[in-house]
């Protein structure tokens, strides 16, 4: 449809990261130089560990990618929505060449200067955007880990940030760490000493 419409650069836009308790939200930009890749594309949450690394690595390799990364202090100041449209416009501005068109998985559409559409289900029905989810997604998850060899207290690596009990008891023992998104209101309970985090 896009292509039929006159587009021939078009950027497929998609964030990870918006419900955990910890850790950046992360947004990538997908321009694919082929229609279709030799790997299983899919909505991220539908592979497995090993297809999005495999998918991950084919697409570094033969499209123009972006990252956008807006961290958990900035969470707090700018709210989740905010900041994931933050993410999405710094992962566009990351490509190398800008798109003609930005397709967007979600309700809305993040402020840019070229022509975007938002996609309900994007990651499920665009090839483009199902890329996107999957860049994003194998990113934040190898940052968390990174996060994890930093502060090992809260076993980052296994949950990447999301309120699983495991997370809520290191929270209640340790207290929130730096990757800790204090708006959030299980950690903020933690933080003011109001009750367990749930």
């Amino acid at each position: 449809m896009a292509r039929a419409k006159g587009f021939r650069r078009i950027a497929g836009v998609d964030e990870a990261g918006r419900g955990p308790w910890a850790g950046p939200v992360v947004a990538s930009a997908v321009v694919l130089r082929h229609s279709r890749l030799p790997v299983r594309i899919d909505d991220s949450k539908r592979l497995s560990a090993v297809q999005r690394a495999k998918a991950f690595a084919c697409i570094l390799e033969s499209a123009d990618v972006g990252i956008g990364v807006v961290a958990a202090e900035e969470i707090d100041r700018h709210r989740i929505l905010r900041a994931t449209l933050l993410a999405m416009e710094q992962a566009v501005a990351d490509l190398p060449e800008p798109p003609d068109l930005v397709l967007v998985d979600g309700m809305i559409s993040p402020q840019l200067m070229i022509p975007s559409w938002p996609i309900v289900h994007g990651d499920q029905r665009s090839y483009v955007i199902s890329c996107a989810s999957i860049v994003a997604k194998v990113f934040r998850d190898r940052l968390m880990a990174f996060y994890h060899e930093l502060d090992p207290r809260y076993r980052f690596h296994r949950h990447k940030g999301y309120g699983t009990a495991r997370h809520a008891a290191a929270l209640q023992v340790f207290g929130p760490s730096l990757f800790h998104r204090v708006s959030f209101r299980p950690v903020r309970k933690v933080a003011d000493g109001l009750a367990p985090a749930v």
